[in-house]
């Protein structure tokens, strides 16, 4: 026993994770391990009984909460689809008319989300942040918030960890040695998946992939964690009538860190992690697991891509499954980036779509869509004959959409919405060609022309190397002629960005600066100002501040 507690409180390792714009964005960038000493070490194992329940009153806006959507969920029922946002959780309830946010609300504050499950009335949502260590900045679980009825009362828990003295772990008759997760750092849940619980389908069970913290279950919405055993990375396949000797430990089994779940039904589980792709036909007690090396060791493309799974999906093609995995390269070699899928229940398996970052997948009948750090891509099944939309553009607004970085998605009858990191984007599917007619959907902070601010631009400071700036303002006229100019800090014109241009309604508007000036060069650094004339006649003023 003495040895299994030797340093087992410097187990963290660090997930690199990108920010935009103030917003938490928790993308799953590495698997990698790196030792870490933290403090406020977890004594006891945390069980909160009866978790007293708080309304919360989302706040209603016409517009999306942040820009950056990594998940897009359907409810089961009515008409409520759910988001994870880089600003929190949001829903909307009356058909994408208006959207309402959790953010800055409690149990939530201003916390990220870095997972979200949905099942009819259960709602469950893991909260993070990121914690300062020794100079690094480290993803940090700051709990669930479990919702039983659709969204109105919420439970909040703390982010499930073991007790330093909880060494061992029961599977089937064997007592395993296990790693105690003792502190929230890199103990975030990225996966949520919600099922019915066996022998008691009346009540559901909610499952969590916390990358250190692994897998995880609770059978009474919260209030109590218990550690799920996957197979480590030497063993393909558990039974609890088996007899094991492996040690529960995500410092040396990749198959321990999980990243993502899906359940294809209360029974059936998949689970992502470092070391491939878990599969339990038992509601979670046997576990077979799949992964380059058992499946395609020499990169052939029959079998698993890569072991580093971040994303499952399950589509129903004809009644009958196709389980879709993120796969992408982790240790091996011949590992690579790409898609994969199995269509016989995980006997064999095929990847496609390779040498692309994947990020996540969904259908709709026959059509896939891919969603990748390269666009979005769609194909009829079976052909696999990829291909992406060309320039998306708002037909309405003519804004364009500046990202190749795709999340999320999902659909309502025939209309698709695909979440991105620089807005939402909404089209219609109409077969196996993308269509031109496209909606961009994105956050806007609402104007009063009443109060003193009549006119924004964001993000700001902006970065023109990577992205542009968007100068919000509102004309409060069904039609006006609107000439935008830029100036330096000595009031010298840099740019005339539009010119009586015709600009139509009374909601917020925007327009676009990519940093350059009339000559079509960058800008250097500094403080610009911006006025806006609406028919030659009301006069807004605003600053940028360029940063590169």
């Amino acid at each position: 026993m003495a040895i299994l507690m030797r340093k087992y409180f410097l187990f963290i390792f660090i997930l690199f994770s990108s920010t935009l714009h103030s917003q938490d964005i928790f993308d799953l960038e590495t698997f990698r391990l790196l030792d870490r000493n933290f403090q406020n070490i977890n004594m006891g194992t945390t069980v909160l009984r009866d978790a007293p329940q708080v309304e919360v009153v989302p706040k209603t806006v016409k517009y999306p909460s942040s820009n950056f959507l990594t998940r897009i969920l359907k409810s089961f029922t009515g008409d409520t689809v759910w988001f994870s946002t880089g600003t929190g959780v949001m829903r909307t309830i009356d058909g994408f008319r208006n959207y309402q946010h959790y953010f800055g609300l409690e149990p939530f504050g201003e916390d990220g989300i870095s997972g979200i499950g949905v099942t009819f009335n259960v709602v469950a949502v893991a909260t993070s942040t990121t914690t300062e260590v020794s100079g690094d900045f480290v993803p940090t679980g700051t709990g669930i918030k479990v919702s039983t009825d659709g969204g109105t009362n919420w439970s909040s828990f703390p982010q499930p960890m073991d007790g330093m003295y909880d060494t061992t772990v029961q599977y089937g008759s064997n007592i395993l040695s296990a790693l105690p997760v003792v502190v929230p750092q890199q103990n975030l849940s990225f996966d949520i998946a919600i099922t019915r619980t066996k022998n008691d389908l009346n009540n559901f069970t909610i499952w969590i992939t916390s990358f250190a913290g692994g897998l995880r279950k609770s059978t009474d919405y919260g209030n109590s964690w218990h550690r799920v055993v996957l197979p480590p990375d030497n063993i393909d396949s558990i039974i609890p009538g088996g007899t094991y000797d492996f040690i529960l430990d995500p410092r040396i089994n990749l198959n321990h860190r999980a990243f993502t779940i899906e359940a294809q039904n209360d029974s059936v589980l998949y689970v992502g992690t470092a070391n491939g792709i878990n599969k339990s036909t038992d509601w979670g007690e046997s576990w077979r697991k799949y992964n380059f090396g058992n499946t395609d060791p020499t990169g052939s493309g029959n079998g698993i891509s890569g072991n580093f799974v971040t994303n499952i999906y399950v589509q129903s093609l004809f009644g009958q499954p196709v389980i879709w995995a993120a796969s992408r390269k982790a240790e091996g070699q011949l590992e690579y980036d790409a898609f994969s899928f199995t269509t016989d229940n995980g006997i064999t398996w095929k990847s496609t779509l390779g040498n692309i970052k994947p990020n996540n997948v969904f259908a709709r009948d026959t059509i896939i869509y891919a969603l990748t750090d390269q666009g979005v891509w769609k194909s009829t099944f079976g052909q696999f004959l990829w291909v992406k939309p060309g320039s998306i553009i708002d037909n309405k607004t003519n804004d364009v959409l500046r990202t190749e970085r795709f999340f999320s998605g999902n659909y309502i009858q025939d209309t698709l919405y695909i979440g991105t990191i620089d807005g939402m984007c909404r089209t219609r599917e109409l077969g196996t060609s993308w269509t031109d007619s496209w909606k961009i959907i994105r956050a806007i902070d609402p104007i009063e022309l009443s109060s003193d601010i009549k006119t924004y631009a964001a993000p700001n400071p902006f970065a023109p190397d990577d992205e542009v700036t968007r100068i919000f303002y509102k004309t409060n006229k069904p039609s006006a002629k609107v000439t935008i100019k830029l100036f330096d800090f000595g009031m010298n014109q840099v740019r005339t960005i539009i010119q009586n241009a015709t600009r139509f309604g009374t909601d917020e508007l925007f327009t676009q600066w990519d940093g350059k000036n009339d000559n079509g060069l960058q800008v250097a650094n500094g403080v610009y100002f911006y006025r806006i004339k609406i028919d030659g006649d009301d006069e807004y003023w605003g600053k940028i501040l360029v940063i590169q």
